[in-house]
């Protein structure tokens, strides 16, 4: 085109002249939404998302151990069979054993792979990557293998039994348990679980000569970093210490599992559902031999218990016995709990609802006293 004076078409000027496009003078279409994965259209986002969710998700992997899915990082102490072992969601997994390369397992032989591992560091991710289209989902989880044979764990509690039991418990003795040959190798975590029960004790009861500094109520930390160890062995002497440490703990969620020791069933009865007909005193006269120690609070629950379980009538004399022991200033906070417990329970069953009163005010707001507590004490004031 021809220009006159200083009216001249530039380079941007051609520029726009070949990309200005009028707009299109129909209807503004209606937005739609096209599946990522298989192309399906859909008119809106709420029919989208619906089919996406139905058809497209892709689950978390997963794998449960004796019907529990494991933590982040979890400690195996005994052994697994492959049938205790079941997997979710997983297309294939990939295993780090030892600090050993990345391997690619199948999910048949990885069941195999876990039950035949002892002693290891075992890295697990689980893969499902069903929808080819998309990210595949992952799942890590790490397994500390300390696995000890039953002569490994023999040998232990023959340890425990010479030094633990047979004498009395002091730093010094757990010491010499925790530095005795029997105690190490694969059996040493074993031996940790009972060295921190013994020194629970200890702590609790802090006898003279000993001049302990550590905190009194350090003890539950060390009842419960041994009850998280020894529940996993599957030995008489560690189910029996776990449940010692749990009614120590006011712990009655097992309380049904029976231990062989007959006080200590009686009492965990009692406290769990204090109207059960299967309360059974322990026989007289029988002869046992020590097969661990007991705290001498925990030991003084179980004598309140058996004791008036044996009773077949109330009285105040019983009342003021179980006053004396309930508020006691030698008793730690929990066995202070029991004690109140253990009254409330045993008014209760002999029909002295008055004298269940004042326990039952004590403990009606207290877990896990106060799933029988609190009904019983509305059923006494109305």
């Amino acid at each position: 085109m021809p220009t006159v004076g200083w009216i001249r078409e530039g380079d941007l000027d051609a520029f726009y002249e070949g990309t200005e496009r009028t707009p299109d003078p129909s209807p503004q279409r209606e937005p739609n939404f096209s599946c990522p994965f298989c192309g399906s259209i859909f008119p809106n986002q709420s029919e989208f998302h619906d089919h996406v969710y139905a058809k497209h998700r892709v689950e978390r992997p997963f794998i449960m151990l004796r019907g529990k899915e494991p933590s982040a990082h979890a400690v195996v102490r005994s052994p697994l069979a492959a049938s205790e072992i079941a997997l979710a969601n997983t297309s294939h997994a990939k295993v780090l054993l030892d600090g050993a390369g990345p391997q690619k397992v199948s999910i048949d032989k990885l069941g195999e792979l876990i039950s035949e591992t002892s002693q290891a560091e075992l890295t697990l991710e689980l893969v499902n990557t069903t929808e080819k289209k998309a990210t595949p989902v992952v799942t890590q989880y790490g397994f500390s293998f300390r696995v000890a044979q039953k002569a490994d764990l023999r040998r232990v509690e023959q340890a425990f039994s010479e030094i633990l039991v047979s004498d009395t418990i002091t730093r010094n003795s757990i010491g010499s348990f925790l530095a005795d040959k029997r105690t190490q190798g694969p059996g040493k975590e074993y031996a940790s679980g009972l060295a921190d029960y013994c020194l629970g004790i200890l702590i609790k009861e802090r006898p003279e000569g000993e001049n302990l500094t550590t905190p009194f109520s350090r003890h539950r930390e060390l009842y419960g970093r041994a009850l998280d160890v020894l529940k996993d062995f599957p030995r008489p002497l560690a189910h029996l210490i776990t449940c010692i440490i749990r009614f120590s703990l006011n712990n009655f969620e097992n309380g049904g599992r029976r231990t062989g020791y007959l006080e200590l069933d009686l009492a965990t009865e009692l406290l769990s559902n204090p109207t059960s007909d299967s309360l059974q005193l322990p026989l007289e006269n029988t002869t046992r031999r020590p097969v661990c120690p007991i705290d001498h609070g925990t030991g003084r629950m179980l004598e309140l218990a058996n004791h008036l379980a044996s009773q077949s009538r109330w009285s105040p004399i019983l009342d003021d016995e179980c006053r004396a022991l309930a508020h006691s200033d030698l008793l730690d906070a929990t066995d202070h709990q029991k004690a109140f417990a253990i009254w409330a329970a045993s008014a209760w069953r002999l029909g002295s609802t008055d004298s269940a009163l004042e326990p039952l005010t004590q403990i009606a707001e207290i877990y896990p006293f106060s799933r029988w507590a609190s009904k019983y004490l509305e059923q006494a004031t109305t």
